[in-house]
């Protein structure tokens, strides 16, 4: 197993400056991609790299290749050679070498407000919301890897987000768009069609699969709503859909983002990290740590991987946003400048 970083604490006082070139051997190989966001309808998202040895490298995307990767990254995903960079306002899939980040290709054509990626037989499945005004028009685009042209697109209920894929289905949360979505849509990757709905409670924002169950978690209607709902995990037997256990959360708790990691689930709620153990399935009375503690102040992006928790901070969604490396127990390990909204975490060759 490749080592990633060697990790050392730190202080606020201590970050890394991030460097604003590119890696001299221009090798991404080994290491963490962060998605900086950047602000809707500026054009400024951008890609930053943590290496194996702690340096932070800022704008690679376009250090690289000499042009901006557009307006709002939404999320990136990983086949073969090639890194997919899912770019929302800008209505397109970024195709890059995932090792040197050389341009390939703009996947533009039938790609409305795309969301997530995942990938199946050389196919990759696109979430689109569509017009966010129109609430019959979205769906699951797929993507010919060979060509980067789209073939065909599959129609889904309205705001498809995150989709997962488990033995030849794939799995898509409906959050909901500019509305607000409670279902589940399976999808067989074979025939490329919706085989049944699952319907689970408002907002469904984060969603992990392991060891035969799929684990849905609903944020609810906030308050702000005018028609606030309460928030809600769910346990889903993937070989039998109406096997379902459920948690509810108490009135006016909205947690969100959920991951999975050697049997605990984790999530955020308050800008503090809970965890649940899968098996016995009941809520922790008490939060495991509070990234607040140590000057996160707008908790953006939430990953688990390795034994270790990565937390982005999009600080006022202006200024450039910091990344935090934490233990599993919450001891800050790392911390490092990066750029604006940074949204998630990419794991390079692990």
């Amino acid at each position: 197993m490749v080592v990633l970083i060697t990790i050392t604490s730190c202080t606020s006082d201590d970050r890394d400056d991030p460097i604003s070139v590119q890696p001299p051997s221009g090798d991404y190989t080994d290491g963490i991609f962060i998605l900086n966001e950047g602000g809707f309808g500026y054009s400024n998202a951008s890609v930053s790299f943590l290496d194996n040895t702690n340096d932070v490298f800022n704008s690679i995307y376009s250090e690289v290749n000499g042009m901006s990767l557009g307006d709002t990254a939404q999320s990136m995903g990983f086949y073969g050679d090639n890194a997919y960079l899912v770019v929302n306002n800008s209505a397109t899939v970024e195709v890059v070498n995932r090792y040197t980040f050389e341009y390939i290709a703009t996947v533009s054509d039938m790609i409305v407000n795309p969301r997530y990626i995942e990938f199946s037989d050389n196919k990759g499945y696109i979430t689109n919301w569509g017009d966010p005004n129109d609430i019959n028009d979205d769906y699951v685009a797929v993507l010919n890897l060979d060509t980067n042209l789209i073939e065909t697109t599959i129609p889904v209920a309205e705001g498809p987000e995150k989709i997962l894929l488990e033995n030849g289905k794939l799995y898509v949360t409906h959050k909901g768009g500019y509305g607000y979505g409670n279902t589940i849509s399976v999808i067989d990757a074979a025939s490329q069609s919706v085989l049944n709905t699952i319907t689970v409670a408002d907002v469904p924002d984060g969603i992990v699969i392991d060891n035969g169950f799929l684990y849905v978690m609903c944020s609810g209607k906030a308050s702000w709503t005018g028609e606030e709902t309460l928030a809600k995990l769910f346990k889903i037997n993937l070989s039998d859909s109406n096997d379902i256990t459920t948690l509810n959360f108490s009135a006016e708790q909205h947690p969100n983002y959920l991951e999975f990691e050697d049997g605990i689930l984790y999530y955020i709620l308050n800008n503090e990290v809970y965890t649940i153990d899968s098996t016995n399935f009941q809520f922790s009375e008490n939060p495991s740590f509070s990234p607040v503690e140590d000057g996160v102040q707008i908790l953006y992006g939430f990953e688990v991987h390795e034994g270790t928790i990565y937390i982005a901070d999009a600080k006022d969604y202006t200024s450039n946003g910091e990344a935090f490396i934490y233990t599993l127990d919450g001891d800050l390990q790392h911390q490092f400048s990066v750029q604006i909204i940074p949204n998630a975490f990419y794991f390079n060759n692990l």
